[in-house]
């Protein structure tokens, strides 16, 4: 849908990243958000060419692919850290660098969401806003089951659903996860961290 056409429907702005192998996941998440949010913009950080090409055959007013290059540019601390990780760990660590580049690339976007490619709503979004009233900050507490408290290794919160308001506190909030990123994203469990997630365990 063309968000221009939309009407009194509020604007939404979505980002999310993933290769070409997480093309169909990331093209599901997409039809999602057509179906349940009336105007949004969605940008995608695409991880290899083949998925920037295919985003940009899409010819979607509501899409904006990334190329990776152009996101990497002038970010030295990126550059080093893709340098001494491995690939998957690198995609955790571009996480809080993404709403950080949109918010700074375009100061008209008063709200950012994080979506984990491979999320699909079955039902509008808007209860996600309204449960976030006007704090700077939302996150997803993952609430496990009865038994299930050993699963807290991974994270009190998921990552797979993060929204940051363009404000102070929210700009501190994802400065400091960028930082914390950059200086390991390892998934070592015993180690206290686990990817990007972890970190998410202090923001109470």
């Amino acid at each position: 849908m063309n968000p221009a056409s939309a009407g009194a429907a509020t604007l939404r702005y979505f980002c999310t990243y993933f290769d070409s192998n997480y093309l169909p996941r990331g093209l599901a998440l997409l039809e999602s958000l057509d179906r349940h949010c009336p105007a949004f913009l969605l940008w995608v950080l695409c991880f290899d060419d083949h998925c920037h090409e295919a985003l940009v055959a899409l010819r979607r007013p509501n899409l904006r692919p990334i190329r990776l290059d152009d996101f990497e540019r002038g970010d030295p601390a990126l550059a080093a850290a893709k340098a001494n990780r491995p690939r998957v760990q690198y995609f955790f660590t571009c996480t809080p660098s993404l709403p950080l580049f949109i918010l700074r690339a375009h100061p008209e976007v008063d709200l950012v969401t994080y979506l984990d490619a491979d999320l699909y709503f079955f039902s509008s979004v808007e209860p996600v806003f309204r449960e976030m009233g006007t704090h700077s900050v939302a996150i997803t507490e993952h609430r496990w089951l009865p038994g299930m408290e050993h699963m807290n290794a991974y994270g009190r919160f998921n990552v797979g659903l993060v929204a940051f308001r363009h404000d102070e506190r929210a700009l501190a909030c994802l400065a400091w996860w960028r930082a914390r990123c950059l200086e390991s994203c390892d998934t070592d469990t015993s180690a206290g961290r686990y990817g990007d997630q972890r970190y998410l365990d202090e923001w109470p």
